[in-house]
């Protein structure tokens, strides 16, 4: 829902307002995540975890920037799914961090702590950006879903098509999540 939140706020056509809205977005997604596992942010580290731009990576903040000024513009000339892919790429960065930033803390995370600093969420930040960026890679194998031998199949082929759609549709969240955990986990082990 967050993340859904997260491309309504892009859709704001003021050139601050979108960040700061994600901003926060992502500060109570890192709240809520930490306290659901007992652990608490200090004000550093849920401001380094919130923020919309790494401190590690200012080239990429200045081309997120320019493709969300096209996005703007391309959107405005009428010309929609176009410029729609900058609020999508937002709302999957959103969904990314949340769900990666779990998976760290669940999996990862091996102080006893009970407070997360400046300098573990430097680190939380920095691993969860480069598995984010990992996850676009073709080179990334992740787990397969075992489906159960199929019964004997009595639609017609346009119903067969049809239910193919929906399913992929439906199965597509599932797949970007077994990518971000994929990529997390080579990641993690990579700098093990």
């Amino acid at each position: 829902m967050l993340s859904v939140a997260a491309m309504g706020a892009l859709a704001i056509p003021l050139p601050i307002l979108p960040d700061r809205m994600v901003t926060r977005l992502r500060g109570a997604l890192a709240h809520d995540t930490a306290t659901r596992h007992g652990i608490s942010l200090t004000t550093d580290a849920r401001a380094l975890l919130a923020n919309v731009d790494s401190e590690q990576n200012a080239a990429r903040a200045l081309g997120r920037k320019a493709a969300e000024a096209i996005g703007f513009a391309i959107l405005k000339r009428g010309l929609g799914p176009l410029g729609a892919l900058t609020n999508v790429a937002r709302a999957l960065e959103v969904f990314a961090f949340g769900h990666l930033f779990d998976r760290y803390v669940a999996q990862v995370r091996q102080s006893g702590a009970v407070r997360i600093h400046a300098e573990e969420a430097r680190k939380i930040r920095e691993t969860i950006d480069r598995a984010f960026l990992h996850a676009f890679s073709p080179m990334l194998r992740p787990t397969p879903i075992t489906l159960p031998d199929s019964v004997e199949d009595l639609r017609d082929e346009f119903t067969r098509w049809i239910d193919t759609a929906i399913l992929t549709g439906a199965s597509l969240p599932s797949y970007v999540e077994r990518r971000l955990e994929a990529a997390f986990d080579e990641v993690v082990s990579h700098d093990g």
